[in-house]
């Protein structure tokens, strides 16, 4: 596989390159509420149905627009990137980035400018809201 692998031991797959050819997307969620986020954090929530049920917009497989978007900023240097390679975009050649799409949650993993962050996304169980927990170390 050119973008990822399945990972038999953590049961999810992993995205090793974000610039898919189109996005790769997982379901967060549980009956009242849910959630469609991409391996670059585009993506939409709804209530009970994914098709007549949307809270927000998302075109699939165009865009990858709008989405669960955190940015970066590096005072010192006035520099800015995005926790998912989208929307920002940096080179890929100083921009590494890893998806983990699991049962219910995905984790989006990056590293630039010598700084790491990780997002992960999920609904929780019998709960109409999503959360995202971000870390981010340097």
């Amino acid at each position: 596989m050119n973008y990822g692998y399945f990972d038999e031991k953590n049961k999810e797959y992993v995205i090793t390159r974000p610039d898919t050819p189109a996005p790769w997307a997982n379901y967060l969620g549980s009956p009242e509420y849910g959630a469609i986020v991409s391996n670059n954090a585009g993506g939409y929530s709804f209530v009970k149905s994914g098709a007549s049920g949307r809270i927000s917009r998302y075109i699939f497989n165009q865009e990858d627009k709008p989405g669960r978007y955190v940015y970066l900023r590096d005072d010192a240097t006035g520099d800015y990137w995005s926790a998912s390679w989208q929307p920002v975009g940096k080179p890929l050649d100083v921009y590494k980035s890893q998806c983990h799409h699991g049962t219910a949650y995905t984790a989006i993993k990056a590293q630039y400018a010598g700084i790491e962050s990780e997002v992960l996304y999920y609904v929780p169980l019998n709960k109409t809201y999503e959360v995202w927990k971000v870390n981010v170390k340097n």
